[in-house]
């Protein structure tokens, strides 16, 4: 009998975190099929869910606990669990109660029958704010053009991959990694799965706008060259209209000598000209940050405190 391990990052999720468990533990026991384990990650969430979880875990050795020093996001949270989850398949979704459980186990199926590396879900009909459909779908154009998504293959964070896609993932020492970036660099053997996406009953999102674009930098900067690229064509397409321009202006002078030249064409075109500089700057920047940081040898995320990990510890002490 195979094993999944579901690695859930916690963050405001005091309220529904028990009924997503007991969700899994009913998919699992009607299936009977498959071993479970649950690692969920504490990232420093400002409730009481690493108390709630706390308990549980001292009744049920499947559950699995982090609690992390402070708030890593979620993306670096779930990684973090991935190194303790030992399962021959490794499921991800939200703490939210939006993404039913009772579907991981149709995802499981399609991933063997198909003989898939990674199954995501797709939702027909997302149950999201407008800004956030349009996040995502901002998401899916972006993975497409940066990373060599498929362009029928939706991604979420609701997902399924195989142990060896998991073991290739945690090669990755970046500080700001992009999930699906790293899926697409291992695999491309992936499928989708269409499911129910329920509506949210407790709360809101945890992503705002700030979240969001550091999620789609991360996407646009750690997985390809192609902004530098653009300033660089942008660059070189300047250039070009600005010989096109300087020779109008000298036709312009000689037809009429006497003209004045105006202020405020020269304004416009010294702005212009020093924010398109300052963007490419921008970008340079930026790749030589990222990579002082992901050289620094600082840590990603700190755990605080675990429970029912005994047997991981040892095995990555050896």
């Amino acid at each position: 009998m195979k094993k999944v391990s579901i690695v859930i990052g916690l963050y405001n999720s005091e309220k529904t975190i028990g009924a997503v468990l007991k969700e899994i533990d009913e998919a699992f026991v009607e299936s009977g099929k498959y071993k479970y384990e649950v690692v969920l990650v504490d990232d420093y969430s400002p409730d009481g869910v690493y108390d709630v979880v706390k308990k549980i875990a001292q009744q049920d050795k499947r559950i699995k606990v982090l609690h992390l020093s402070k708030n890593a996001g979620q993306t670096n949270a779930v990684i973090e669990g991935y190194h303790y989850a030992d399962g021959d398949y490794i499921v991800e979704m939200d703490d939210d109660l939006q993404m039913p459980a009772r579907e991981i186990i149709h995802m499981l199926t399609v991933l063997e029958e198909g003989d898939y590396d990674v199954v995501f879900a797709k939702y027909q009909q997302q149950k999201e704010s407008a800004f956030r459909r349009l996040g995502s779908k901002f998401n899916n154009k972006m993975a497409e053009w940066m990373i060599g998504k498929p362009k029928e293959i939706r991604v979420n964070s609701f997902f399924i991959m195989r142990k060896f896609v998991k073991d290739e993932f945690l090669k990755y020492s970046n500080h700001y990694p992009y999930l699906y970036g790293i899926i697409f660099s291992i695999t491309k053997n992936v499928a989708n799965v269409d499911v129910e996406h329920r509506e949210r009953t407790n709360g809101k999102s945890n992503y705002t706008f700030k979240k969001l674009f550091g999620l789609w930098l991360n996407g646009f900067l750690n997985f390809s060259v192609q902004p530098l690229r653009v300033a660089t064509k942008l660059g070189f397409l300047i250039t070009f209209l600005s010989f096109i321009v300087i020779i109008l202006l000298i036709i312009q002078r000689m037809v009429a000598p006497t003209q004045a030249i105006g202020w405020t064409s020269i304004m416009i075109s010294v702005i212009f000209f020093s924010g398109v500089q300052l963007i490419g700057i921008g970008l340079l920047g930026e790749y030589l940050g990222r990579l002082y940081l992901s050289t620094s040898g600082l840590p990603r995320t700190t755990v605080r405190e675990t429970i029912n990990c005994e047997k991981e510890e040892e095995t990555k002490e050896e």
